[in-house]
């Protein structure tokens, strides 16, 4: 009741994650740190990708900061040494205004990213553990798309986190790295929302949220214990992004067990927008699952002990008492008689209630404060483990559209049936699916060895004439300008910048066919005007009229095919980024990296009769829609450069903007697909086949492909 709305962001990479946009000195560090303070921000999470090495380093500046003052202050007499210990003040202060959380922007197999916050009171030591057990170590601790994938699946995380005293949180649930964009619609993305391990959601798109609050509201799949809350952070690059956005959550004190309560109340405690108390309690008000209750007559007591048990034994709800049975705001007025406190003539009833039910119920009570020193208190009851009642009272109540209701003895032996069918689901479930999954795939494998002999029989080994292209050498002034321009470069360019791996295919959308391109001015560059094939470290495979030099910091150089390519360079490129050929590398090589020697070595490509009329129209269908996704990247990189990602709006229409033009790739991409399993001359089963064997395998196909079992 004495709780406080904050703003929190717990999404910020520092240098430790190679994608950061700054210098990688100490002053970085504390630069983040000030912009925070200087949003006023409370609470803040340090969260760099599959590692914890910002936060550490945070800690040690902090431990720094504080030995340099203490030797400093034995020198009296120096105006500069006094300066410095000002400034190393104001920077401490920083540590204790803000709540400084260790985070981890997680990155599960299948590609998801998620946030797992920990309680700031958990060793160092522990956490590297749980980075461990994943799959990642310093190799590739900061790394945005590592060269390696986690041990774990999402469930798997979830069910590791239980370990911890953290929150799990989908980082960018609207985008391809999150729940909802990723996994396809199904029982295994309702099992995702609907998991109790997972904390809460963020969000981009306004109308993306609004959906997924109605399906997670209405759809039996995806009913929670808990309601789920929806957030807002920055994912700041740089310590000028810090803040922006960010959300609000209400705390009684800075720490981990508040925001933890704040999360588990997010209709009352958590916000998006400005908070502000009346809008809070209009909309409490107009929630279906509220009923108000005027005052704290003896009638009211009794109905009052009525709806917690209702709501308790139901799904949760809220009573407002000062609000009338119609909702109107009537409010509740102060006494002070005798000393006493102002309002314990409302308080002390409330908890009197309380103690008459058991099992017994902890209550969550917020104070909303009107004019003429009148209150309206809200009662958060949470859904119930275990059925509730009054004591000395026979009767299980329930709730049925905002009226409460007495259960037949029929309907209690229901729901005690329910609750007990949910408990040993939701301890089950998990290790259910990933038991399923692992007989699909065995029972996939049979079924997969025929088609490869049948590939392997209609194939031929690829032999390109490559070229080991190795990175050139650039000033720091033209790295510093390629970093500034964003991974997926412009439209057009004179050198292709690459600054990590690549996987042969994204989570949520088919990876683009032209390479990112940048422009260098005043540079010297030698281009020629030949048909080229790159593929890079990770697998990924791009196609691009010009032979383009390539420049990166990480990766020493990339492998480039030209000249006389047979039967074409498009096609070819369109045979490596398919469907079938990553299906056929993962269950002959169990590796998909085509970069690989041991993989690119063993490349096969199929007979194909181009005297043929069918196969020659197929091959030139394939070369028309690889033109016409190169047109579509082309146009999306003019677009989106006019949208500046800082503005929240023009983020969220360059969002909309990304999702459009993936969906219209992933059409054509499968068209490109559909065309190679008819070359192949595959029946629909086998098409069936290898397509449930690459979503085992978390291998991303568009939701329009057939997904069914073999």
């Amino acid at each position: 009741m004495k709780s406080d709305f904050v703003k929190i962001d717990l999404h910020v990479h520092t240098p430790a994650s190679s994608c950061y946009k700054g210098p990688k000195s100490d002053d970085e560090y504390l630069r983040i740190l000030r912009f925070a303070r200087s949003n006023d921000i409370k609470i803040l999470g340090i969260s760099d990708h599959n590692s914890i090495d910002g936060y550490k380093r945070i800690l040690n500046i902090k431990e720094k900061l504080a030995n340099e003052r203490k030797s400093l202050s034995l020198i009296t007499d120096s105006k500069q040494v006094k300066n410095r210990i000002s400034k190393i003040d104001d920077d401490l202060e920083i540590f204790k205004s803000i709540l400084i959380l260790p985070a981890i922007e997680f990155e599960v197999s299948n590609g998801i990213h998620l946030l797992v916050v920990f309680n700031d009171t958990t060793p160092i030591e522990d956490i590297h553990q749980f980075l461990s057990n994943g799959g990642y170590n310093q190799d590739n601790f900061g790394i945005e798309e590592p060269n390696v994938l986690s041990n774990w699946d999402i469930f798997k995380l979830y069910e590791e986190s239980a370990k911890y005293d953290c929150l799990v949180i989908d980082a960018h649930t609207d985008s391809n790295k999150g729940i909802l964009n990723t996994i396809p619609q199904g029982n295994t993305r309702a099992n995702c929302f609907s998991s109790p391990y997972l904390a809460a959601v963020c969000y981009r798109s306004e109308e993306q949220k609004e959906k997924l609050a109605n399906t997670i509201k209405s759809q039996r799949p995806y009913l929670r214990k808990t309601p789920l809350p929806f957030l807002k952070f920055s994912d700041a690059h740089i310590a000028e992004e810090v803040g922006k956005p960010l959300s609000w959550v209400k705390v009684e004190k800075l720490s981990f067990p508040s925001l933890k309560i704040a999360f588990s109340n997010p209709s009352e405690m958590v916000s998006t927008e400005e908070p502000s108390m009346a809008r809070i309690l209009d909309d409490l008000i107009k929630l279906d699952n509220s009923i108000g209750i005027p005052d704290v007559s003896e009638d009211s007591q009794s109905l009052l002990k009525k709806y917690i048990c209702a709501f308790g034994n139901t799904d949760g709800g809220y009573i407002l008492l000062g609000v009338s049975k119609n909702k109107s705001k009537i409010g509740l007025v102060e006494k002070s008689e005798g000393g006493g406190h102002a309002l314990s003539h409302i308080i002390n009833p409330i908890f009197e209630c309380f103690s008459n039910i058991e099992p017994a119920v902890r209550p969550t009570i917020t104070q909303y404060n009107l004019q003429s020193k009148k209150h309206i208190f809200s009662i958060h009851v949470q859904k119930s483990p275990t059925l509730i009642n009054i004591k000395n009272d026979r009767l299980v109540y329930s709730i049925k559209k905002g009226t409460i209701s007495v259960l037949k003895a029929t309907e209690i032996e229901a729901i005690a049936q329910d609750k007990l069918l949910v408990d040993i689901e939701s301890k089950i479930s998990n290790h259910l699916l990933s038991v399923q999954n692992e007989c699909c795939l065995i029972k996939n494998i049979f079924c997969c060895l025929p088609i490869i002999r049948f590939f392997d029989c209609h194939s031929h080994e690829a032999i390109f004439r490559f070229e080991v292209a190795k990175s050139i050498s650039l000033e720091k002034k033209n790295i510093d300008k390629l970093k500034k321009i964003g991974i997926n470069g412009t439209s057009r360019g004179n050198i292709y910048y690459l600054d990590n791996v690549i996987p042969p295919r994204l989570t949520s959308t088919y990876l683009r066919y032209s390479i990112p391109l940048f422009t260098l001015a005043k540079v010297k560059l030698d281009i020629k005007r030949k048909e080229t094939i790159y593929i890079v470290p990770g697998g990924a495979v791009f196609y691009s009229t010009k032979n383009f030099q390539f420049f990166s910091e990480s990766l020493p150089n990339i492998l480039k095919i030209s000249g006389d390519i047979k039967p074409s360079a498009k096609f070819i490129v369109a045979f490596l980024k398919s469907s079938f050929n990553l299906w056929y590398l993962k269950n002959k090589l169990d590796n998909i990296d085509i970069f690989q020697p041991e993989v690119f070595n063993n490349l096969r490509l199929p007979v194909i009769n181009l005297k043929h009329s069918d196969s020659s129209q197929a091959i030139n269908e394939i070369h028309n829609s690889i033109d016409e996704i190169i047109k579509l990247e082309s146009n999306y990189l003019v677009k989106q450069r006019k949208y500046n990602i800082k503005d929240d709006k023009q983020r969220e229409i360059l969002s909309k903007l990304t999702t459009e033009h993936n969906s219209k790739v992933d059409l054509i991409a499968y068209d490109i697909d559909k065309l190679i399993y008819k070359l192949l001359d595959l029946s629909e089963n086998q098409i069936n086949v290898i397509e449930e064997n690459l979503r085992l395998n978390d291998i991303y196909l568009p939701p329009l492909s057939r997904h069914c079992f073999c």
